[in-house]
């Protein structure tokens, strides 16, 4: 018998596939292979929209991989296009969860890749890619005694993974050695999803109230942004808690004008955002992007902007410098944090594209 072309042993889908650049993991399932013990890979087991904004996924962990501390952030991943983008969502599960499972709510934007391409297609069984936990806050092993928690918008999320370790502690509640009330803000409170969850912590001894910004009120008459009376009426004992901060700028403002300068520098804080100044003037310079080969001038941009600008796509999370995907390898010349300004020049440093910008020639490893 004449062996056939090689043409005729892949059909049209599998040659697509191992021409298109996929994780590893695309390629063996291409193939038949069930890689169910891919250390680099989350599975999803259950898939809810609660609220028409919010995707509420359960996922299954690969072996060995823990959930992050209460408050921190799981790396997810997504292939959309052919190319990689990830973002962080910080599970909801108390500590004592050990089922191997993690809860997170992702928030669906107008622009997210992430947040829609899983608005639009997660299902049971897909694949997502994971990363290492990540986070500027959580919950200390050494529990303070009297803990206040106060988010706004997604920030419900890492909340809710503290409020619930507290509560399953039984750290606060009747004859209980804490206290813990939790201020969150949204526009309504139909829009607030976990509303079961918040009531059985309620029920747990957890102070909770969700503050409507836009229409309604609390039960007590609780309505619009952040105030001092707020404060004052769920947590009068605030002055000696720990206090956990999650939400947008607006948001913290109005708790540093409450609390004082002094007293807002301890809080324990997760931002949404990171504020960035300009460049400043006469900086830039040639960048040489040593693993692609390509030079480029940078007249004033971030070192990501620039390197899109010359064509390339750096692998980046948030452009606000919170999550650390876009780390790279600062081989010589000096780059300004344009979060503080500052400027440096240390060879072979690691840095994040999203918030250097160049001071002068610099070489990267891109």
């Amino acid at each position: 018998m004449t062996a056939p072309p090689i043409r005729r042993l892949f059909s049209r889908r599998v040659t697509r596939t191992l021409l298109t650049p996929h994780p590893v993991e695309h390629y063996v399932r291409s193939l038949g292979v069930d890689w169910s013990d891919d250390p680099t890979g989350a599975t999803v087991v259950t898939v809810d929209r609660p609220v028409p904004d919010v995707t509420v996924l359960t996922l299954r962990l690969p072996a060995g991989v823990d959930r992050p501390a209460p408050g921190a952030a799981l790396e997810i991943g997504v292939v959309v296009d052919g190319v990689v983008h990830r973002r962080h969502y910080s599970p909801v599960d108390p500590a004592s969860r050990r089922d191997g499972l993690a809860t997170i709510a992702v928030r669906r934007h107008p622009d997210g890749v992430v947040s829609n391409h899983l608005w639009d297609e997660a299902a049971p069984g897909m694949r997502l890619l994971l990363g290492s936990p990540v986070g500027e806050m959580a919950l200390p092993e050494a529990r303070p005694a009297d803990v206040l928690l106060v988010s706004g918008g997604s920030g419900i999320t890492p909340m809710l993974a503290i409020a619930s370790t507290l509560a399953s502690d039984g750290h606060c509640g009747d004859g209980a050695p804490g206290r813990v009330a939790w201020l969150h803000y949204a526009r309504r409170v139909e829009d607030v999803p976990f509303r079961d969850q918040l009531r059985e912590l309620a029920r747990s001894g957890v102070a909770v109230k969700v503050v409507p910004t836009a229409e309604g009120t609390t039960p007590d008459g609780l309505a619009g942004h952040l105030t001092a009376d707020h404060l004052e009426r769920t947590a009068p004992w605030h002055d000696g808690a720990a206090v956990f901060l999650c939400g947008p700028e607006p948001l913290a403002r109005g708790l540093e004008d409450v609390l004082g300068a002094e007293r807002f520098s301890g809080v324990l804080r997760e931002h949404f955002a990171s504020a960035t100044g300009p460049v400043p003037e006469g900086d830039g310079g040639t960048v040489t992007h040593l693993r692609s080969g390509v030079t480029a001038r940078n007249e004033g941009t971030t070192l990501l902007e620039g390197a899109e600008a010359a064509g390339l796509s750096p692998q980046h999370g948030c452009r606000m410098g919170i999550c650390h995907t876009c780390t790279a390898v600062r081989v010589s010349g000096t780059t300004r944090d344009l979060r503080t300004g500052e400027v440096d020049s240390t060879p072979d440093c690691h840095i994040q594209i999203c918030i250097n910008a160049p001071v002068g020639d610099v070489e990267i490893e891109l």
